[in-house]
């Protein structure tokens, strides 16, 4: 099987005889957390689909709702905080 029955949507997708596209990231390690009050203990609703490549389940949608945070008990929007 050359391709993939289910491919993430998030994922670059070159048609073939096209430059491959190199992404340079920093190796940074960072949280989201709840930008009222700054705490990690928050929720969002997402889909997830399976990944036949990577064997494991990976982020399809987050239907642009807000995020929950547990701590305020309500919607909130999320910042992202460094953790080096």
């Amino acid at each position: 099987m050359k391709e993939t029955l289910l491919r993430n949507p998030f994922d670059a997708f070159d048609a073939p005889g096209t430059p491959v596209r190199t992404v340079h990231r920093v190796a940074t390690r960072s949280t989201p957390v709840c930008s009222i009050c700054q705490s990690d203990d928050i929720t969002a609703e997402a889909t997830v689909q399976w990944s036949n490549e990577t064997q494991e389940w990976e982020l399809a949608s987050t239907f642009r709702m807000p995020a929950h945070c547990n701590h305020c008990n309500g919607p909130c929007g999320i910042s992202w905080r460094s953790l080096n």
